[in-house]
């Protein structure tokens, strides 16, 4: 389960026990708004609008349920039926940061709303809204609407944001329930902890969100080199790297352009990222890629790295139109165009082990390198081991 789903099944399981709940009564207060405010702190380090935003708005849900701003029933429920909307848009619209153009513009829509609740609450008109507002199903309706934008997102751009948001969403909706249908019960501790835990949720989004920034690659989504250089740090004992170039690939780039070589490289990433064996790919740089194998010899991890080196070079990479639109049209031709022409990809590997010649990481990837040129000199599209192997004598070049 992921670590949004589980703090939300630890605030559900605090309410169900009088003993834990009664505890944890004085302290709501302070942990709600302790995670809101870490979550705003946090949001603006990381340059995230959109996190920074929906806090906010959790804050205002928070304050208007409360009584602590505003006893309007008007501003208490539209507070509320707002919530999963903007977490819906501001989890569709795109992140450009805080202090932007776009940043601002989600700043004032979340201020907007704040300023334009509070004078229907405090109009002639408030009575009306209420009622049209405040008719059975609308709150759930509200949630239900949210809920399905956020779902679809998740599934479909894999975000830890859009998870975060979605699970945060899960836990304002029970803190809701608790308060009943007229947002008026005597539970405020509950919603406290609930509202808290939906911080909470936001802060560990935003953290793995960063972690991301500076660990994973963008382009084909392994570990960065960071991330690999923080592996090194750890590795004892026994372990073998294998380096992975892919052959020709300047070439390849001149000939067809940098977004199909692109797509060479995430190909050969998800390739990489179903390795056997125990290894563990990451992105090196370009088109190099690594893999370690921790607890394994050179010798036994080179039959992994001959499978992963067969794989590639057996699937066919299709090259799409030359003349393709930028954008992909909304419907497709009822004319298909012939089929597509498919190139092959190899990639050339070295492995090398850590050994009494190579007594640490940084010699052990040396070796690997020298055994790759080693690869490249041999015709590519092979693995070599690094020469100190005993079985390197017997592989030609």
């Amino acid at each position: 389960m992921a670590p949004g789903g589980v703090l939300v099944l630890a605030a559900w399981a605090v309410q169900r026990e009088d003993v834990v709940r009664g505890a944890a009564a004085p302290y709501a207060t302070y942990f709600c708004f302790g995670a809101l405010v870490a979550t705003v702190l946090l949001s603006w380090y990381y340059d995230q609008s959109r996190l920074l935003c929906s806090a906010s708005a959790i804050v205002l849900t928070v304050l208007a349920l409360a009584r602590l701003a505003t006893d309007s029933a008007v501003a208490q429920l539209g507070a509320v039926i707002l919530l999963p909307l903007n977490f819906g848009v501001l989890a569709a619209m795109k992140e450009r940061g805080v202090i932007t153009l776009d940043g601002l513009l989600k700043v004032v829509l979340i201020a907007g709303q704040a300023v334009v609740i509070s004078w229907i609450a405090q109009g002639n008109t408030a009575d009306a809204i209420g009622d049209a507002l405040g008719s059975p199903g609308s709150v759930r309706a509200s949630f239900a609407i949210g809920a399905i934008v956020l779902v679809t997102l998740v599934f479909t751009r894999r975000a830890k944001v859009e998870q975060g948001l979605m699970w945060a969403l899960v836990a304002m909706f029970l803190g809701v329930e608790e308060l009943g249908p007229h947002l008026a019960g005597q539970t405020l501790d509950t919603f406290f902890i609930y509202s808290g835990t939906a911080g909470l949720i936001l802060v560990l989004a935003g953290l793995e969100h960063g972690y991301d920034i500076a660990y994973r690659d963008e382009l084909t989504g392994l570990p960065g080199r960071r991330a690999f250089n923080n592996v090194m740090e750890q590795l004892g004992g026994t372990y073998a790297i294998a380096m992975c170039d892919v052959d020709y690939f300047k070439q390849f780039n001149d000939a067809y352009g940098h977004d199909v070589g692109d797509q060479v490289l995430r190909m050969v990433a998800a390739k990489l990222s179903t390795v056997g064996g125990g290894g563990r790919a990451f992105r090196y740089g370009g088109e190099e890629f690594l893999v370690v194998f921790r607890g394994r010899s050179a010798t036994s991890a080179e039959p992994f790295a001959e499978s992963l080196r067969r794989t590639i070079a057996e699937t066919p990479f299709v090259l799409r139109s030359l003349d393709r639109p930028a954008r992909k049209p909304r419907a497709r031709s009822a004319t298909k165009q012939p089929g597509a022409p498919a190139v092959t990809i190899t990639v050339s590997i070295g492995v090398a082990e850590r050994s009494k010649r190579h007594s640490t990481p940084e010699l052990a990837l040396d070796a690997a390198d020298a055994a790759l040129y080693r690869a490249k000199a041999a015709g590519r599209n092979c693995v070599r081991l690094d020469e100190s192997t005993p079985r390197a004598v017997l592989q030609p070049g």
